[in-house]
């Protein structure tokens, strides 16, 4: 194989001009200067300007224009916006850390056409927060990616490379580049000024203290007072006390521990003090081992990004709504009713749009509410009733539903979705039908998400 130098560029920097030009002459091939496409991304010294991620915001919405979004399903859109509109941008995410605006561009591309459907400037309700719907789906979300965290998630791999490949080429520049004239200086201990990239890498530091443990063995590659050798104890000084500016090993520490952690002490120094001196070293070099994956030595994306996203998040009560033996639109239904996100009249009211103060099921003047419409209203109370089912509010019948040892969930998500069917007929059509045909109609349906779904 042969390069071919007609489609080949030379990049020089840092030559004078008739140096590049003797380049040329030898090369025969054209000169451009950073930055430049190198494999998708671009190649440069300086950190890349609003240009540059703008073509990744123009390829996003080009992908809109080919896409017939008012004839998908808000759950089909969802099913895209996850699959392809969030995985884009994951290439750029590997390398460069985003800025707030291309992340904000980016998330309103995606949240338009979930709710709106197509254009950035067409009408539509949002139903449910955007941190809600980039909740994982067992948290009561859609399942779409955090944009921001997720970007730090893949970032951290970088800082995983720099511990576990040392002999790597990548690693050994940019150790000859930050690392300081010390005796001991792991990467945690690199100077903090440099290129864009490494500035961006330093400010991730903390989430990589927090996902790594150290196991130690000699103390010599282990920092007294940064790695996390102590478990939770390690947390407390990082991200509370701010340790000293000292770089120390823990090898070098242990004989010192009376100068490092004078008394009187506190609580957390007192911990760390006899956590030190439990310690025994022994021959060998220590690990650095991965916190969130069980073996430990691998590093995974998925693991610290599922840490993050799940940080001070309560566990969602209906998570088993999104494995229902149903189509997508009636589960993304189900979801947004337990959000009580479903826009009945109380809901449009909150949103400063004039409503009928009438419940168009039963003709009472009552506001119609999710509770109201599902539960306490006559017509929802005779199907109940009807089927079997009991009166209920509505968080018992979602938690008889999420329930694998309920018989009937099937068929109370078909009557919720009936039920709303029905309301949405006598609003906006003028179209009633009785509860015979109702019945049935729930009935047949539940038979079908049962065999086809």
């Amino acid at each position: 194989m042969k390069l071919n130098l007609a489609k080949s560029t030379l990049v020089p920097f840092n030559l004078q001009e008739r140096q590049v030009q003797a380049l040329q002459d030898l090369l025969h091939c054209s000169s451009t200067s950073l930055p430049v496409q190198y494999l998708g991304l671009p190649l440069t010294h300086r950190r890349p300007d609003r240009a540059t991620f703008q073509i990744l915001i123009d390829k996003l919405t080009k992908r809109l224009s080919g896409w017939k979004a008012r004839l998908l399903s808000r759950a089909g859109r969802v099913v895209l916006a996850s699959s392809v509109l969030s995985t884009i941008p994951i290439f750029f995410m590997s390398v460069f850390k985003l800025p707030i605006w291309v992340i904000r561009q980016i998330d309103k591309i995606r949240r338009s056409f979930i709710w709106k459907g197509a254009s950035l400037q067409s009408k539509g309700i949002h139903l449910l927060s955007w941190d809600r719907v980039c909740l994982p789906k067992q948290l009561g979300g859609f399942g779409l990616l955090n944009l921001h965290l997720h970007n730090i998630a893949l970032l951290l791999r970088w800082w995983w490379g720099l511990y576990v490949k040392p002999d790597s080429q990548w690693v050994s520049l940019t150790k000859l580049l930050y690392s300081p004239a010390r005796r001991y200086a792991p990467p945690l201990a690199w100077i903090q000024t440099g290129s864009f990239f490494w500035k961006d890498l330093r400010s991730l530091r903390p989430y990589f203290q927090l996902s790594v443990t150290a196991h130690i063995k000699n103390g010599e590659n282990t920092l007294f007072w940064y790695d996390n050798w102590a478990d939770t104890l390690i947390r407390y000084f990082t991200m509370q006390n701010s340790p000293p500016n000292n770089y120390i090993s823990v090898k070098e520490a242990l004989p010192r521990l009376a100068q490092l952690l004078p008394t009187p002490r506190n609580f957390g120094e007192n911990q760390l003090h006899s956590r030190a001196h439990e310690l025994n070293l022994s021959a060998g070099a220590d690990k650095l081992l991965w916190r969130w994956r069980s073996d430990g030595k691998t590093f995974s994306t998925a693991s610290v990004y599922k840490k993050m996203v799940e940080a001070g998040k309560c566990q969602f009560v209906y998570k088993n709504l999104w494995k229902l033996k149903a189509p997508p639109t009636v589960r993304m239904f189900l979801v947004l009713l337990a959000h009580d996100r479903i826009l009945t009249q109380v809901q449009l009211q909150k949103r400063n749009i004039t409503v009928n103060p009438k419940c168009v099921m039963c003709g009472s003047l009552i506001l119609e509410s999710t509770e109201h419409l599902f539960a306490d209203c006559v017509f929802a109370q005779s199907l109940w009733t009807r089927l079997g089912c009991g009166l209920l509010p509505v968080s018992t019948l979602l938690q008889n539903i999420c329930s694998q040892n309920c018989p009937s969930r099937v068929t109370i998500a078909s009557a919720l979705w009936g039920i709303w069917l029905e309301r949405n007929n006598r609003t906006f059509r003028d179209e009633h039908r009785s509860m015979d045909s109702v019945l049935q109609w729930i009935v047949q349906q539940a038979t079908f998400f049962r065999r086809f779904c």
